[in-house]
């Protein structure tokens, strides 16, 4: 049963869904980065599988025109959190981990994003510089 459930992840993993797997947790010792603009306020960390978004997080009300465009593939993630209740009115309801620091933070800014950049630590320190 196992083996099954273990080929069950990796085929659904293979098509972008991470059913069946957990959620990364905050430790002692987890380093929180912080993405603010406007009105756009995420705390999340670095974690196994790219970046992990915490609960309370609040996205940007206002989306960019580039961000539909441009950062569609940003545009429809963050539209399928909504719809999978992920987000609910604008904050995130549970963690959330993303494949990379930019999906994250374009998805909370609601623009296309560099997430080196715009992930710090509360004294400023750019991810990039981590």
């Amino acid at each position: 049963m196992e083996e099954f459930i273990d080929n069950i992840k990796v085929l659904s993993n293979a098509m972008g869904y991470k059913i069946l797997e957990s959620v990364p947790v905050a430790t002692e010792t987890t380093e929180y980065l912080y993405c603010k603009s406007g009105d756009a306020n995420g705390t999340g960390f670095v974690s196994a599988g790219g970046f992990t978004v915490i609960q309370g997080s609040k996205v940007s009300g206002h989306l960019a025109n580039s961000f539909k465009s441009r950062a569609k593939s940003y545009f429809d993630l963050r539209t399928k959190l909504e719809i999978d209740g992920i987000i609910v009115n604008g904050i995130f309801a549970k963690n959330y981990e993303f494949s990379a620091p930019s999906a994250a933070s374009a998805v909370i800014l609601g623009r296309s994003s560099n997430g080196k950049m715009d992930w710090k630590t509360q004294s400023g320190k750019k991810l990039s510089e981590i």
